[in-house]
Order: structure tokens, then sequence, then C-alpha cells
């Protein structure tokens, strides 16, 4: 839901976007492809003509998320394990 309002967002205001767009450009020497997965949504010459990749990540409140033991980061980090 988050991916499809900021897709509809962008493309009201005349930011050209694409939702699930491949990232082909970021390859693994030994494999000669992408090892990324599809960006949720790629924003085309958002800053000074270059693309910029937008991936969103869900945190449910269950895992444990407390304010006073917030860290910078650490929703990404749980989200990555």
């Amino acid at each position: 839901m988050v991916r499809g309002v900021l897709f509809y967002i962008c493309s009201r205001v005349g930011i050209f976007v694409k939702k699930e767009a491949h990232v082909n450009f970021v390859t693994d020497p030994l494999e000669g492809r992408s090892t990324l997965g599809p960006a949720d949504v790629l924003v085309i010459g958002w800053a000074e003509g270059k693309h910029t990749c937008v991936d969103l990540s869900g945190v449910s409140p269950l895992v444990g998320l407390s304010s006073r033991g917030f860290t910078v980061g650490q929703a990404a980090l749980k989200v990555a394990s």
C-alpha cells in the first residue's frame, strides 16, 4: 500500500517513476547479472539527473522496537536478519 501511495503521489506531481523496476546496472562480476531484486519504486532523474531506488520494508510492532532502546537503523537491521 505504501509503495502504491508513493507511486501515485510522484506520478501526480510529474515525477517519473516505475514500480517493481529491475536494477540491472548493479551486477555481480562472477555471475554477470544483477543479484538484486527489483526496486519497489525507481525515481527517474531524481537528483542531478541520477536515478534513485526506493526500497520499502514494513516492520511489525511485535518485533520489539522500544522507544527507550531506539537506535537509528535498528529496524533495517531487523529486516535484514
